[in-house]
């Protein structure tokens, strides 16, 4: 499977402005921590992970917002960050 991070980019948009359009514009997420499997096990669809960590919503907005605001500069890595916030959004949004 090949991503067209264009496309990515042009669904993302329409679906942030779906959630704006429907009430959604400030989301109160009422928990903060949430598991995670490791990189490296979470696409072994035929192991069972045994190791989970924890990630924390609030870290992962907190490190979102200072790319935002101009005060980190952009990295790959913040699409991880910003993959759980969007996950949770989408549960607790539906519509």
């Amino acid at each position: 499977m090949k991503v067209e991070v264009s496309k990515l980019r042009t669904a993302i948009g329409k679906l942030l402005e779906h959630l704006e359009e429907t009430g959604h514009g400030v989301v109160e997420i009422p928990v903060d921590f949430y598991w995670s499997i490791p990189a490296e096990k979470i696409y072994d669809a035929y192991e069972k992970p045994t190791e989970l960590t924890i990630g924390q919503l609030s870290d992962d907005w907190a490190e979102i917002e200072k790319i935002a605001d101009g005060r980190s500069e952009p990295v790959n890595y913040a699409l991880v960050w910003t993959a759980a916030l969007l996950r949770r959004l989408g549960e607790q949004s539906k519509g």
